[in-house]
């Protein structure tokens, strides 16, 4: 868990020391000239004139701070929902620890970049509990947010899948509106 926590720190301080030069070098004067005070608006809080960032909800029926056991029946179903082929007694895969620590994870990250659109993950999960890849299939068109979700989806460890009562290879979902768009 140390280790998903400094790569998350890492991830994350990379993000802000980008973002600030970005910004520097969108706010250096040209050469030659002196250039007018110039006001950059972030697209999150430009339309209704707040200086104060939105901060991402959790809407889905899936509880962020419970676990695959601690999910009720009705809960189980929802989730259940999102897979196909889904048979009698399998399970899908899901966060060991719940879904809050990569939401929170998003949510810091979103702070830092103020990405828009949807993010669409699919994590495909080993036996193992081990994210072996995840794949974008999301409307958000910033890298570095794209890039940071798929970090910490990759870090996060699972509940493995079950198919007839064996751990077995699946995916999980993890969907974010982020902003507009």
């Amino acid at each position: 868990m140390n280790t998903y926590k400094l790569c998350f720190v890492a991830a994350i301080s990379a993000l802000a020391f980008n973002q600030a030069q970005a910004q520097q070098r969108e706010t250096a004067p040209s050469s030659g000239s002196a250039a007018a005070p110039t006001r950059y608006y972030n697209s999150a809080t430009s339309s209704t004139g707040s200086i104060l960032k939105k901060d991402i909800r959790w809407d889905s029926k899936i509880p962020l701070n419970k676990t695959y056991a601690e999910l009720t029946d009705e809960q189980k179903a929802a989730l259940n929902k999102m897979y196909e082929t889904l048979g009698p007694g399998d399970e899908p895969p899901f966060p060991a620890e719940g879904i809050k620590p990569i939401f929170n994870a998003v949510k810091k990250a979103q702070r830092i970049v103020q990405a828009r659109g949807r993010l669409d993950m699919k994590v495909t999960v080993g036996p193992d509990g081990k994210a072996i890849k995840v794949e974008d299939f999301g409307t958000v068109r910033t890298g570095q947010m794209t890039e940071t979700a798929q970090q910490v989806l990759l870090l996060t460890t699972y509940k493995p899948g079950m198919c007839n009562g064996t751990p077995c290879t699946m995916q999980f979902r993890f969907t974010q509106q982020l902003g507009g768009g």
